[in-house]
């Protein structure tokens, strides 16, 4: 596994004390667009968010043609207005036109609502390929031993463990696919669980019949490889 092991292993750490009082973002949403919408709500935290204020920008959600502009600035308004009627307003919204800045502002409406109503804050937690409960989804990416080309036996037994792997650690496996010379996995994990441990034991089962998947393995949570950045791996050298 290349490193970003010491990162996630802190992670992991600095969760221990949170006693499951977090919420994870479940829909994929860049973490460019994620930063990008925190530093929006940020700007605009210390704006004025009355009754009228928050009607107002109701309005703009619901009126015939509003700009991208405004629509970004009304659902950000609505979310950090800790008013019940925004959070309506922004839920319905979603309903009809479901995208990535109204993901982020309906997640940032309910905790903020959260807030309100509790004595205990609670973390949200955000990755670029999101989650589902107490679970993150990570990608994974393998390559063939040499970048030789998998035989129908290796692809088999590939499909078969890696799912098996996965629901003993009580994963979840999304998305297998197996190309040629390698495979990638798409999944859904405790935030707790030693994921290197874990692949690294399913490498070493698969690798008793035939020492054919290269013990080196990338794991992430921020996004799925593209085409070149697969291509990229499979060039580096052993």
């Amino acid at each position: 596994m290349r490193n970003d092991r010491n990162a996630l292993q802190e992670f992991q750490h600095s969760l221990e004390s949170l006693k499951g009082n977090f919420r994870v973002l479940e829909t994929t949403v860049s973490v460019d667009t994620q930063m990008e919408f925190f530093r929006f709500s940020e700007a605009i935290r210390n704006d004025p968010f009355d009754e009228q204020a928050v009607e107002n920008q109701i309005n703009v959600l619901t009126s015939a043609e509003p700009t991208p502009a405004e629509k970004k600035y009304a659902l950000s308004v609505l979310a950090v207005s800790g008013n019940v009627k925004a959070y309506r307003a922004i839920e319905s919204y979603h309903e009809r036109y479901p995208d990535d800045w109204s993901n982020m502002a309906l997640m940032q409406a309910k905790m903020t609502l959260e807030s309100e109503f509790s004595d205990e804050r609670p973390i949200f937690i955000s990755t670029g390929l999101g989650g589902k409960g107490n679970r993150l989804r990570f990608y994974a990416f393998f390559k063939s031993k040499g970048r030789k080309k998998f035989s129908e036996y290796q692809r088999n037994l590939i499909t078969k463990e890696i799912p098996y792997y996965i629901q003993n650690y009580q994963g979840i496996s999304e998305e297998i696919q197996i190309r040629d010379n390698y495979f990638t996995l798409l999944f859904l994990i405790h935030i707790q669980v030693d994921i290197k441990t874990m692949l690294a034991a399913f490498v070493e089962e698969c690798n008793q019949y035939g020492n054919f998947i290269d013990t080196r393995f990338v794991i992430t949570n921020v996004k799925m490889f593209t085409e070149e950045e697969i291509q990229n791996e499979l060039m580096r050298k052993e």
